[in-house]
């Protein structure tokens, strides 16, 4: 699986690197002698990541760890350096169409130069982490559960880029705000090779008075889950497997990432819940698809994650388009309310711009 997606991702890079390179080779008007050497180091970058992805999948070490965020956000450089090179390109075509000798070399190096500028602000952004305070109104609603916190956190991706100091500063935070139930909503782990029970020890800190519980995202697929759940249940925390559970008259259901992708399945696991209509539902899961599926089954609240926002402007574009607008904030389907979180930390590139990193705190 991970060399498939490698190939993918592979040729997709060499793409934006070539596009780079033309852009960079025509603004600047390079001799034969510079094209070599810019040529041979964007083969280097354009190699760096997939290379960098492949060896933290079988090794943890601090070689890794390094190597693998400086690929990462150069991935996020060179996505902005790509937008820069295409508008460029647009711009010299038009030049060329209206005015012959006009020189719009300079155009080029302000468009590179703002696009590093925009990702160098996304790195500094992406650490920032932001608590979102939404109200929730359920129908039904238990008069124990008013008033109630409870803590959404999903998109953690504990791994080469974000670490054990990490897990404590979103901890803290959450101790912070004193909820009375915390959900993680999967991606807890990245799926590179890790301590599992070391990086997440920050968590054994949460305390909340009705319980921390957890769903699978697509990360914990990445390798033998089972490893990552011991953990998970070792240091006090609900893993919710297809099942759902009653605290004090709400019922709360969680999946696994795996099975409520597929249709088929999602439906046959929410139907043999046997789930009271007449009383308030909340469904942890983690993508925020197959939404009429939990709404004709009777689910009050769906809280979801996966999207990241895309992370970084304008690929949250694409995020909209194939989660059908549900790919952030608080939204209705039908008689259910969905909330898709934007995460609180992140994946490839280490960046965030038009998005946050977020904490939810929903307020009953």
């Amino acid at each position: 699986m991970i060399f498939i997606f490698a190939s993918i991702v592979s040729v997709a890079l060499v793409f934006l690197h070539l596009a780079i390179f033309k852009a960079v080779v025509s603004i600047f008007a390079l001799s034969f002698k510079w094209q070599l050497v810019i040529g041979i180091v964007l083969i280097i970058l354009c190699a760096s990541f997939v290379l960098a992805s492949i060896l933290t999948f079988y090794f943890n070490n601090s070689f890794t760890h390094v190597f693998y965020t400086i690929s990462a956000s150069w991935l996020g450089y060179a996505t902005y350096l790509l937008l820069a090179s295409c508008i460029y390109a647009l711009v010299v075509l038009v030049a060329r169409t209206f005015a012959p000798d006009l020189s719009v070399a300079w155009f080029g190096i302000f468009c590179l130069v703002l696009a590093a500028t925009i990702a160098t602000y996304g790195l500094v952004h992406s650490r920032a982490i932001y608590v979102n305070n939404i109200g929730i109104t359920l129908p039904q609603l238990p008069v124990e559960w008013q008033g109630r916190k409870a803590v959404w956190i999903s998109d953690i991706h504990l791994g080469a880029v974000h670490g054990e100091e990490f897990a404590q500063e979103i901890v803290t935070k959450i101790n912070t705000l004193n909820p009375d139930i915390v959900f993680i909503g999967g991606d807890l782990y990245d799926g590179v090779k890790v301590d599992e029970k070391e990086i997440i020890k920050p968590f054994a800190g949460l305390h909340p008075a009705l319980g921390t519980y957890f769903i699978t995202g697509n990360h914990e697929e990445f390798r033998d889950d089972a490893l990552y759940l011991e953990a998970i249940k070792n240091i006090g925390v609900h893993v919710l497997n297809n099942e759902m559970v009653t605290v004090d008259g709400v019922q709360i259901v969680g999946v696994d990432d795996r099975d409520s992708t597929n249709a088929t399945k999602f439906q046959a696991i929410i139907s043999g819940l046997h789930i009271d209509k007449n009383k308030p539902s909340i469904l942890l899961k983690h993508q925020p698809s197959q939404l009429d599926i939990a709404a004709n089954a009777g689910m009050f609240f769906q809280i979801s994650g996966h999207t990241h926002r895309a992370q970084i402007f304008p690929l949250n574009l694409f995020t909209s388009l194939i989660y059908k607008g549900y790919d952030y904030g608080l939204k209705k389907w039908g008689n259910m309310v969905v909330y898709t979180s934007s995460g609180v930390g992140t994946w490839g590139p280490p960046m965030r711009v038009g998005s946050d990193s977020e904490i939810v705190v929903f307020t009953f």
